[in-house]
């Protein structure tokens, strides 16, 4: 029930602030590839090492732009966008080993300071600044793991749904892209580093306290206003 009153709090805000737009303003579709990954926070005392790999998934949705100035100019967007990661964990007061796969997928809606830098040719190329709220639709760890008994070692396999990590996380974000005229079409491409706020409580393998982890991701996909 969150998620969804949340979902048409989102919608309503995004419909409302196009109705009030001034002239001049564009609408457009993106999408493209997200390299996501999680880092760790500084907690003393915690019974393992993680080492976080690379998580490739999928970024894309709608947009609208409004230009404040000829320079400057305001976009929000409304996204849906793979994030997670890959963790090989291991215990440092058990003879445990784990790779787990974190699978978070969210809706996402950025709120983007944009400034044209240069204008050369056909090309417009633009820095980028802003922030971004994500809710959780859904999420899955799946974890892989061996016990060293010294003379075997043995395997054990676990699936889980995220239940119990936070579905809010907030972000600061930043990036450059370029504005281009493709076909007649204006187009662009835009590259985008997300970094997490919120701390996420991942679980580890059963019995074990879960992972302090916060999301980033980076970005880069292809639009076309319309």
């Amino acid at each position: 029930m969150k998620k969804i009153i949340f979902l048409l709090l989102v919608a309503s805000l995004f419909l409302s602030s196009s109705l009030v737009a001034q002239t001049g303003v564009r609408f457009g579709v993106k999408g493209g590839y997200s390299l996501s990954t999680q880092y760790g926070i500084d907690v003393p005392g915690i019974p393992y090492t993680v080492n976080s790999i690379w998580r490739h998934g999928f970024a894309g949705g709608v947009l609208a732009y409004f230009p404040i100035t000829e320079s400057f100019g305001i976009q929000q967007e409304l996204l849906y966008i793979t994030k997670g990661s890959r963790e090989d964990i291991t215990m440092l007061e058990q003879p445990v080993k784990t790779h787990t796969e974190y699978n978070l997928n969210y809706f996402e809606l950025p709120f983007v300071f944009r400034y044209n830098f240069v204008k050369i040719g056909n090309f417009n190329i633009y820095g980028s600044t802003g922030f971004a709220l994500s809710i959780l639709l859904n999420g899955s760890s799946k974890l892989n793991g061996t016990v060293d008994m010294g003379v075997t070692q043995i395997p054990f396999a676990e699936s889980t749904k995220l239940e119990g990590v936070d579905i809010f996380d907030y972000g600061f974000l930043y990036g450059a892209g370029v504005d281009f005229n493709l076909f007649k079409k204006k187009c662009f491409f835009d590259y985008r580093f997300n970094i997490g706020w919120n701390t996420l409580m991942m679980p580890t393998s059963k019995g074990q306290d879960p992972a302090p982890l916060r999301n980033q991701d980076y970005t880069f996909t292809f639009g076309v206003y319309i």
